[in-house]
């Protein structure tokens, strides 16, 4: 009985120091990673260079039209060769601009360098990727 008293005294001075119910840590929210982190830029000829950068998934970035340039790039993984013409008509302008896209989409980096004949073909077969 001695021993049971004795017990309960030294719980009872200890049990100031731990606490009845454990607190969970709060939950730390992971940094949202784009799936896509893309530096764009045009060069024409008889004209001035431009850059942006885009991110997809989420959409952002400096592009003005991000939303839209990642919903043709997703489909595509990406791939520019895989983008479809828009169908837009252009004039026989001869104005070379080269269109240029460097980063990453989803681990794999890419590179990719195109010259067309002038800015309108540019957005005819890239869409709003280069219209910025």
């Amino acid at each position: 009985m001695a021993r049971t008293r004795l017990l309960f005294a030294c719980l009872a001075l200890a049990a100031p120091l731990f606490p009845a119910t454990a607190q969970a840590a709060p939950l730390r929210a992971e940094p949202l990673v784009p799936a896509a982190g893309l530096v764009l830029s045009l060069q024409s000829e008889m004209g001035t260079f431009s850059t942006t950068q885009l991110t997809c998934e989420p959409a952002g970035g400096t592009h003005r039209n991000a939303k839209e340039a990642c919903d043709q790039l997703i489909p595509v993984e990406g791939d520019f060769r895989r983008l479809e013409a828009t169908g837009a008509m252009c004039t026989m302008e001869l104005n070379p601009t080269k269109a240029t896209l460097r980063g990453k989409w989803r681990k794999k980096r890419i590179d990719f360098q195109q010259v067309y004949s002038n800015p309108c073909v540019v957005r005819a077969f890239t869409g709003k990727v280069f219209d910025f």
